[in-house]
């Protein structure tokens, strides 16, 4: 579970990196380093939404875990 914590920080940063990167490079008028960083926003955003789902599986597959454990004990 901390490797995703540290994972989705991680992810914050470079998003917020490439989204004052592109409004930098706007102002700038330098149009290839804003496609650039662009598409990898777009790339970044992707994988957080990934990230998202893999961690909302997990918390459900743990918590059905959690709830399996006391009608187990309970059987025998």
């Amino acid at each position: 579970m901390t490797k995703f914590f540290i994972f989705n920080v991680v992810l914050n940063f470079a998003i917020a990196f490439l989204v004052y990167s592109a409004i930098m490079s706007y102002q700038a008028s330098n149009h290839l380093f804003l496609f650039i960083s662009i598409a990898l926003l777009v790339v970044l955003i992707y994988l957080k939404v990934v990230l998202l789902k893999m961690v909302k599986k997990d918390a459900a597959k743990r918590s059905t875990e959690k709830v399996d454990l006391p009608a187990k004990k309970k059987k025998k």
